[in-house]
């Protein structure tokens, strides 16, 4: 690989990395499997997408448990903490960064110290980037505990009754400004519900993602900011999502192209610049409904 990283950064990672999770919802990492059957239903899931511009900021909440999927840039992890803090929630049972680009990985030492979280997924690379550095610092600091999903392994994660498995890249190198292709990927189901979050997947994760046979999905967080790629027609096809969300500002916004093919193909489309989206699934039906930017 091409990357490299102080020598204490990376030794600090490798000594935080845990191997394999146990517990009631936990999972282990293992070599990639089929999407394990979804239990049955006992309640609402909610997932939440930030508006924190052309970045990526998620939770997804069970009865029983929360689940972080990216924090923005610096200064983001904020929403995260203070949504949560103001249902009484302190803790995060899962954080996943999908890749360590600064608009993903930058709000994360933010939510860890005002969070228990207690585990912290991650792709098995390093970073020299500064939001990335202070990432590894601050899991240090907390003894939070780490997992590097290697390269062609899958991690389970069965909260309540939501079922989810988080794919890891299936190469160690993609070329020029890979990283993006390094996302962890996951795909969760909620009773008769499917969802897909890509990270910022570009054209050769997208056919890694597609070989996975998923089959259809319900909800989509679109891939990349809504950059239009030799693949999105093809990755539609595959998905075929009802809705979707893509993470974009008004200033950088989707590219035209794809919303002009979102809206040729009917897919109810919500854009993050617009303001947070919330999703509710009982299991059976989603609603998807977005809040107005605070001004």
């Amino acid at each position: 690989m091409k990357h490299s990283i102080l020598k204490k950064t990376a030794a600090l990672f490798a000594a935080l990395t845990v191997l394999t999770l146990t517990g009631c919802a936990g999972g282990a990492v293992q070599s990639s499997t089929p999407q394990p059957e979804a239990p049955a239903v006992t309640g609402n899931v909610t997932v939440t997408v930030f508006d924190v511009g052309k970045a990526d900021a998620m939770v997804i909440q069970t009865e029983n448990s929360v689940t972080v999927i990216d924090a923005a840039n610096k200064g983001d992890g904020k929403c995260i903490d203070k949504f949560l803090t103001k249902q009484g929630i302190d803790t995060v049972d899962l954080m996943i960064i999908t890749h360590f680009d600064k608009d993903h990985v930058g709000g994360a030492s933010r939510v860890i110290n005002k969070m228990n979280v207690k585990e912290v997924l991650v792709p098995n690379y390093e970073s020299e980037l500064e939001e990335y550095k202070n990432f590894v610092e601050k899991v240090e600091e907390t003894e939070t505990p780490v997992t590097k999903l290697d390269f062609g392994a899958s991690y389970d994660w069965a909260p309540d009754d939501i079922a989810c498995t988080v794919y890891a890249s299936e190469r160690d190198n993609y070329g020029r400004d890979e990283e993006n292709d390094f996302s962890l990927v996951m795909y969760m189901q909620h009773g008769e519900n499917k969802f897909l979050f890509t990270g910022d997947a570009e054209d050769p994760r997208q056919q890694e993602i597609m070989a996975l046979g998923l089959g259809k999905v319900d909800f989509l967080k679109f891939p990349y900011h809504g950059n239009y790629l030799s693949t999105t027609e093809q990755f539609l096809d595959a998905f075929d999502p009802k809705y979707t969300v893509v993470c974009c500002s008004e200033k950088e916004y989707a590219d035209p192209n794809t919303v002009e093919t979102l809206e040729n193909r009917k897919i109810e489309t919500y854009y993050t610049c617009d303001g947070n989206v919330t999703v509710v699934s009982d299991g059976k039906a989603l609603t998807c409904t977005q809040e107005a930017p605070a001004k």
